[in-house]
């Protein structure tokens, strides 16, 4: 469809605002019960006492009664007023209609559906990295209309900066992911590093300010699980997640959704240790399906992986196709693309361009594919008829190992076998931290070192590479400085950086 015919249609539709409207920039918002609420949020330009009016819309509701509920909760974040309706009370896998009226005008209308009650056969979106390639990203919001997903998990740097020009943009970008037809698809928001502190929870609602939680589909069918990246990994929100992860141990398909990759397929970023010890055992220990990274702005998939030290391991994971966990990202949805450069011995496949990710799951087995967004543009749309079929024009990924990757249900495999072992803790000590002409410096382990591993160090206060001094035996240090140590083993660094501060103390 030309952009003039497409114009003409939201037009009709009335999904484009007009110059009196009072409220603009809408989303739909999922963060607990998925099967019989939804949050209805909206920036309120004008007017006063604004109402979401809604009903179910099928056929075989009929005529059915007009419900209106007013805002639960308002937001003033720069010069976005946010307002958010909390609808609840709804039916499952039910078709809703709804519009925004306040006492100046009656917004366009929209259409939702809720998800089912129990298991279900439907398909989700996920993705992130959206920053400040306008085109892109719109070209990705629209390709994300003509799959028509039940909802879409996002997983950060939304924005450049928080600002209210890089928000407003979003935002009306955003509206461009509602279908032709006025479908609009609910968001699972994650935080990035390029958010600002409170963005999502002021704009997204989400359940508490720190921006982890789960939300659960079909009494036990699926669990998303959105964490935050940016906090520690450990504290509060690990004893969270390790909880929520015990309590819901039957579920059959767990997801979780987070922005910095455990370990980037791009040579820039840095490898996140502090969240390998954090989450990694926990992810294997509970069985995580599929989880879903941000950041880097390339494609990776894996094969299925498992926290471990074992000979044959790269960067504290070994291939398990049985009981590992598939990790997918990393970006982009219109951020700058960045070089595909840094593959793993257990990575499927890695490339370098726009992309969404499209998981189909039902009761028997989950498929994702990653759609080609740059080569989507005159796709049509998914047929609610037949709501896993790759639409005519729609473009996918499709290198060696294979266009799709299909899991089966974790219960069917039976139960993961212990962890083998976990990333090597390092600590450095000084027998005088302050010393007057020197001191002795040693450096120990806790954990399983494998026979292959060395630890280097630099005492320039740089960070150790796989070209740094091998630590064979305690050194004396006679200046003021940082020590810094790491564990490399083939060549790549495999625990957290330690470093320690020494001081000469001028005699």
């Amino acid at each position: 469809m030309s952009n003039i015919k497409r114009l003409i249609v939201l037009i009709l539709l009335g999904l484009i605002s007009t110059a009196g409207a009072s409220t603009e920039k809408y989303r739909l918002i999922w963060n607990s019960s998925p099967e019989s609420s939804m949050t209805v949020a909206w920036c309120q330009t004008d007017g006063e006492n604004p109402q979401v009016l809604y009903k179910e819309w099928s056929p075989e509701a009929g005529n059915a009664p007009l419900q209106t509920h007013g805002v639960d909760h308002e937001t003033s974040y720069l010069t976005l007023n946010s307002k958010f309706a909390r609808l609840t009370g709804l039916k499952p896998n039910t078709a809703y209609r709804f519009l925004i009226r306040d006492s100046n005008s009656e917004g366009p209308k929209f259409w939702f559906k809720t998800a089912p009650a129990g298991e279900g056969s439907f398909s989700f979106a996920a993705g992130g990295d959206s920053r400040n390639h306008r085109d892109a990203r719109q070209r990705a919001n629209r390709t994300a209309a003509k799959l028509r997903p039940l909802f879409i998990c996002f997983g950060g740097d939304m924005i450049s900066s928080p600002t209210t020009k890089s928000w407003s943009e979003w935002l009306d970008d955003w509206q461009l992911t509602t279908g032709e037809d006025g479908r609009m698809i609910p968001i699972i928001a994650a935080r990035g590093n390029h958010e600002g502190k409170n963005d999502i929870h002021l704009l997204f609602d989400s359940p508490i300010p720190d921006d982890y939680y789960a939300v659960g589909f079909g009494n036990g069918f699926l669990r998303i699980y959105t964490l935050n990246s940016n906090i520690t990994r450990g504290g509060s929100q690990g004893a969270w997640l390790a909880e929520d992860l015990a309590a819901h141990a039957g579920t059959k398909w767990k997801l979780a959704q987070y922005h910095h990759p455990f370990r980037p397929h791009q040579a820039g970023k840095p490898e996140q240790h502090a969240q390998y010890n954090a989450w990694a055992a926990l992810f294997y220990q509970h069985g995580l399906d599929f989880a879903v990274e941000c950041d880097s702005h390339v494609v990776k998939r894996t094969w299925p992986v498992r926290p471990s030290n074992e000979p044959g391991s790269d960067q504290g994971f070994i291939r398990d196709d049985e009981h590992g966990i598939t990790f997918v990202g990393e970006g982009c949805w219109g951020a700058p693309l960045r070089r595909n450069d840094d593959d793993k011995e257990w990575t499927r496949a890695s490339g370098s361009f726009n992309q969404i990710n499209w998981i189909c799951i039902d009761p028997e087995k989950a498929i994702l594919r990653t759609i080609l967004v740059d080569d989507s543009v005159e796709a049509e749309s998914v047929r609610d008829t037949d709501p896993f079929a790759l639409p005519r024009g729609m473009q996918i990924w499709e290198p060696e190992s294979g266009s799709t990757v299909t899991l089966t249900p974790r219960a069917d495999r039976g139960s993961p076998p212990p962890v083998l072992g976990s990333l090597v803790r390092l600590k450095i000590i000084a027998a005088k931290p302050k010393f007057e002409s020197s001191t002795l410096i040693r450096i120990e382990t806790a954990g399983e070192v494998p026979d292959d591993a060395v630890i280097r160090f630099t005492t320039d206060e740089t960070e150790p590479t796989a070209k740094s001094t091998e630590y064979r035996e305690p050194f004396n240090i006679d200046k003021s400085t940082t020590i810094r140590a790491a564990l490399f083993q083939n060549g790549k660094v495999t625990t957290s950086p330690s470093s320690l501060k020494v001081i000469r103390v001028d005699q």
